[in-house]
């Protein structure tokens, strides 16, 4: 499975819980009043029963394993006027062992700003994502997005946003386009970022150059977080989520002579497993069940990723 997404390929900033705690774990001080710095690697292997790029409605009926390698760089700066500021730079590369032409490469660069206010706080996330498939431009988007949040009560948090996105095909033209979207989340805590689950639920209309690629959507997601200390202070987290998503097209697909329409679903479980003082292992399982009236659209698969992730 090749596909881009900030939320689900892990290439936007820090995922809201983060931003929320004003830390995490691995953060390195070059000095007391230096920025911290954050440096992640990971190593493993990926394997996929159905090789995709979800982006070009492209499926190859055949299974393949593949070596993939993250590296994230994260830094932060806390202004004592109650302002973070955020830097961050990404790089995500998998490369298969027979479907080479499905290797997929992503970089992305990201900044974000937040003030933070005596009852909510207020901040913008950009980033800009370029990605290559077999060495070839695939695709390059700019992201915008305010969003605030607010302690609803001492156990429910909501995070809320809108962003653009401006989205170029190289070798595509006909998918270049924007995005606008609007999304909110609810955090409810059971003993802090500890233990939590998560609603969240996203309208989107995207507005391509080929008509035959606009659409509106829907997409509702749950999610669920708990860390086992079954290793002292150093605890075991187990992540579930599930997503649902239907997309209207609003004009004809002339390979199928009829307006498309896609019912997206989507369970995902991670592991982290601590191996050592700065060593994790990380073991993850996905499954994905699209309907679709386009047939390279229609299908369901199965990912299951095992990685090592050192942080410095």
């Amino acid at each position: 499975m090749t596909s881009i997404s900030p939320r689900s390929a892990g290439i936007g900033l820090l995922p809201p819980i983060l931003l929320l705690c004003g830390s995490v774990s691995g953060l390195v001080h070059g000095s007391d009043e230096g920025w911290p710095v954050e440096v992640t690697l990971a190593a493993g292997l990926h394997y996929d029963d159905l090789v995709t790029v979800e982006e070009l409605d492209q499926i190859r009926d055949v299974g393949d394993a593949a070596v993939v390698l993250d590296l994230d760089l994260d830094y932060e700066k806390n202004f004592s006027q109650g302002t973070d500021l955020r830097l961050g730079y990404s790089l995500s590369q998998k490369s298969y062992f027979e479907e080479t032409d499905f290797d997929l490469q992503i970089h992305n660069i990201s900044f974000g700003l937040k003030q933070n206010f005596e009852n909510f706080d207020l901040g913008i996330e950009t980033y800009h994502v370029h990605a290559r498939l077999d060495n070839d431009e695939l695709l390059s988007f700019q992201h915008v997005s305010p969003y605030f949040t607010r302690f609803l009560t001492r156990r429910l948090y909501l995070r809320g946003s809108y962003f653009y996105r401006d989205k170029d095909f190289p070798d595509n033209p006909a998918r270049d386009g924007d995005v606008h979207a609007a999304d909110a989340d609810v955090y409810y805590f059971l003993d802090g970022t500890r233990h939590y689950f998560v609603a969240g639920f996203r309208y989107e209309d995207e507005d391509t150059r080929d008509p035959a690629f606009d659409f509106r959507g829907r997409q509702f997601e749950l999610r669920y977080s708990r860390r086992l200390d079954l290793y002292g202070d150093r605890p075991v987290r187990l992540r579930l989520d599930y997503r649902y998503e239907d997309r209207d097209y609003r004009s004809l697909t002339p390979s199928i002579g009829e307006q498309r329409d896609d019912l997206r679903q989507r369970w995902r479980a991670r592991m982290d497993f601590p191996v050592g003082e700065n060593l994790t292992a990380l073991l993850s399982y996905q499954y994905r069940d699209h309907e679709s009236n386009l047939e390279s659209a229609d299908f369901t698969d199965n990912r299951f990723e095992i990685q090592l992730e050192v942080t410095f």
